[in-house]
């Protein structure tokens, strides 16, 4: 019965096979590609080959220096970083809205009323003390892990999601849901609520360890990490950063940051294969360059990280984070993190001409108003940018709107789908401002 069974589904799993490549499909007016994905090489080598602005010493000391300064910031600053008043603003003007739940339903206002009681909004901040995140974990902007989406149809966008924080990153905890099972934290990056046991309190010899010790960073996602036994650890991506215990040639030895006695944190010695990780900073260099920029080229789209992937910004974010350059977390402050150049109203050719002539490859960051985007260089006299971007939009004649799926991240121009009958433009036509990095001050992050 059970081969009759398989045999069946063979057969079946045949015909569906031989029905999606049968002529049937062939007039499909579906693209499969568009054109740039086709005509772009998605490979950074090509383009970082290129890199002929290279940052010098003393350029990539300064940038470490704000770095560090920022990364460390929840240690160090005698104030919270983002403003309480508004986040509990933003908290609840989430009942002035209708929200559709992960099974299309329209989320019922019990539901959101259920989510700020447990904020115990009127009691915020009611603690203020460090801590270290020992598990990647999502930050969210109510307690709770079920999604909030502005229509029925609008996967992947939660708009409860804001972010992903990464092992060993430092945090200040500023309070508590009344259940205990969240924690509202705040990192360099983001302020928002975390699962109460992916954070543990840091004392001054934590503290002392991750301050003072040459790191190392993870230049693979999903990188395996394992303790002295064999133990695997949590997996890290692509930016996260280790204390440095001994370089060894096969592997590197590094600190994790684990759950301790009581609320503490400790270290456990744990290790990375060696083509996993390096010392931090990473030169800029055409290799380091194609390293970080083709393990990112791999990652889905995800809103606010979710799924563990990337949206346009943490792509940014974690491009930079390698090489000691240190970018809030959204686009709009990304850009304003610096002294940018304006290409707001000018025509699409005089904004290609101004990135052509001030773009350096893979210092360069390019927005649009919900969208940012990494100059790479040229192809045949056109920018092209690497970005994570999810869909674009177009319509034939009277039909309905439709949607291209890219949903990763990808080497493009700024016209990606320029082929098809586009229903909002392309990127070029909203093109709004450029930013060289590192800048000699980065202004102010802030929450989303």
């Amino acid at each position: 019965m059970k081969l009759i069974q398989s045999g069946r589904l063979f057969a079946a799993v045949a015909v569906a096979l031989a029905l999606v490549s049968s002529p049937l499909y062939a007039d499909d007016p579906r693209p499969v590609r568009i054109e740039d994905l086709r005509r772009i090489p998605q490979d950074v080598r090509p383009f970082s080959a290129a890199i002929n602005v290279p940052m010098n010493a003393d350029e990539q000391a300064r940038a470490l220096r704000q770095f560090r300064e920022r990364y460390f910031s929840p240690w160090t600053s005698a104030v919270p970083l983002y403003s309480i008043t508004q986040a509990i603003a933003d908290m609840k003007s989430y009942t002035e809205k209708t929200w559709y739940g992960e099974n299309r339903i329209r989320v019922e206002p019990e539901r959101i009323n259920r989510l700020l009681a447990l904020a115990d909004l009127d009691r915020i901040p009611s603690m203020n003390r460090l801590g270290i995140a020992i598990e990647p974990v999502s930050v969210r902007s109510l307690p709770g892990i079920r999604p909030f989406y502005e229509t029925d149809d609008d996967f992947p966008f939660d708009q409860l999601q804001y972010s992903e924080i990464k092992l060993n990153e430092p945090v200040r905890i500023l309070h508590a849901s009344t259940d205990g099972a969240w924690l509202y934290i705040e990192t360099s990056g983001v302020s928002g609520w975390v699962t109460s046991g992916a954070v543990r309190l840091v004392d001054e010899s934590v503290r002392q360890r991750m301050n003072s010790a040459q790191q190392v960073v993870v230049l693979k996602d999903f990188a395996v990490i394992r303790d002295g036994q064999g133990k695997p650890l949590q997996q890290p991506k692509v930016g996260t950063l280790y204390p440095l215990v001994k370089e060894n040639p096969d592997f590197w030895l590094v600190h994790a940051a684990v759950a301790g006695e009581g609320e503490q944190a400790t270290f456990k010695t744990a290790r990375i294969d060696r083509n996993d990780a390096a010392l931090h900073p990473l030169p800029f260099t055409s290799e380091t360059v194609t390293v970080v920029g083709n393990e990112l080229l791999k990652t889905p789209y995800g809103w606010g990280e979710i799924f563990r992937n990337r949206d346009c910004s943490a792509t940014t974010r974690d491009f930079f984070l390698p090489f000691g350059i240190w970018l809030p977390r959204n686009s709009l402050q990304q850009i304003s993190s610096g002294p940018f150049v304006s290409l707001a109203n000018l025509p699409n050719a005089d904004k290609e001409k101004l990135l052509r002539e001030q773009g350096v490859p893979f210092r360069t960051l390019v927005h649009r108003k919900g969208h940012i985007m990494l100059y790479a260089g040229l192809i045949d006299g056109k920018p092209v940018i690497l970005h994570n971007t999810w869909a674009i939009r177009f319509k034939r004649g009277d039909a309905p709107e439709e949607k291209f799926y890219i949903g990763r991240t990808v080497l493009s121009t700024l016209e990606p789908g320029k082929e098809l009958p586009l229903s909002r433009g392309v990127i070029l036509d909203y093109l709004d401002g450029m930013l060289l990095l590192p800048v000699k001050g980065q202004g102010e992050g802030a929450n989303r």
